[in-house]
This record gives structure tokens, C-alpha cells and sequence, in this order.
């Protein structure tokens, strides 16, 4: 019997299709949807102020700084990449398949929920403590979240953490 050679397209595909059926079930769809929420935006608005709690009102201005100027990078590369590449979305690329969400966007390379996520969690481990770097399965989550929503494919997810990480690390790195 001869086996077919699985192509990154097919197994991207076959993904999708698997995290949409778990979906289907209430419980994992409402774990997709909190977990896709948690990364929204809104957590890394309040950071600097939950930082400002936690230390000293300097190390609050310090990684508000860092954050902004992080962010203000990875939001660019992402911008670019994504209406560079103009990947379709899953239900746009997969006949029959629906999402859980509707995505803000048209084109869905790289993801930038994953981004975003792997973002933070590489500042607040690079800034704060070595001890975020748990905050990587939070950030994975994220990620599986939103190819269980249907609204990315795992590549596009992988990009995202690549991205997030790289400009995390970069950003940290320059301004330490």
C-alpha cells in the first residue's frame, strides 16, 4: 500500500476540521471562546497598572514603554503580513465549514490573538520574572482557541507565535 505525502495545506486542513468537531461540543466551544477573549486587547491595556501594584511606579513606566513600543511594532509587521499574504480565512478556504466567531478581519496570516499573546507573555517573562514563562500555555491556548473557533489555521497560528515571540524578545533585548 502506498502512502500519500501529507502537504502542510492537508494537514492545516485536517486540523481545522478536527478542532471545529470538539467545537461543536458546549463545553469545549465555551472554553475556546474565554480563552480567545482573554487575548482580545484589553489585558495589556490594564498591565502597566497591575505592574504599578505590583512594583514601583519606574518599573510600571518602564514596561508601559517597552509594551507600547513592542506592540507598536508587532501590530505593524502584523498589519503588513497579513494584507500582504491575504490568506483566506478557513470558512473561505474550506467549503461547508463555519465559524464560531465572526473574525474582525478578511485575511487570516498571521493570527494576531497568538500574536498578541505570545507578545506579553515574552515581555512579562524577559521584564518581570522568568516565572511568566509559564504564561506560554495560556498563549498556546489562545492560539488552539482560534483554530477551534474556525476563524485561522494552525500555521497562522504558528506565524503569530513566531511573530509575537521574536518581537518580544527583540524589543526586550534592545531596551534592557
Amino acid at each position: 500500500m502506498k502512502s500519500l505525502p501529507v502537504t502542510l495545506k492537508a494537514f492545516d486542513v485536517s486540523l481545522v476540521l478536527h478542532m471545529a468537531q470538539r467545537a461543536s461540543r458546549p463545553a469545549s466551544r465555551q472554553r475556546f471562546l474565554w480563552l480567545s477573549r482573554s487575548a482580545d486587547g484589553w489585558l495589556y491595556l490594564i498591565s502597566p497598572l497591575l505592574v504599578a501594584l505590583a512594583n514601583t511606579a519606574s518599573a510600571a513606566a518602564q514596561f508601559f514603554t517597552v509594551c507600547g513600543t513592542a506592540f507598536a511594532l508587532e501590530r505593524s509587521l502584523y498589519w503588513t503580513i497579513k494584507n500582504t499574504t491575504r490568506r483566506l480565512r478557513p470558512p473561505q478556504a474550506i467549503p461547508g465549514l463555519r465559524s464560531v466567531v465572526v473574525a474582525s478581519d478578511r485575511f487570516s496570516l498571521p493570527s494576531g490573538h497568538t500574536s498578541g499573546a505570545f507578545l506579553f507573555i515574552t515581555l512579562l517573562s524577559q521584564l518581570l520574572s522568568p516565572l511568566w514563562l509559564l504564561g506560554y500555555f495560556w498563549a498556546a491556548g489562545v492560539g488552539a482557541s482560534r483554530v477551534g473557533l474556525g476563524v485561522h489555521f494552525p500555521t497562522d497560528v504558528c506565524a503569530g507565535a513566531a511573530l509575537g515571540t521574536s518581537v518580544g524578545l527583540l524589543i526586550s533585548g534592545a531596551m534592557l
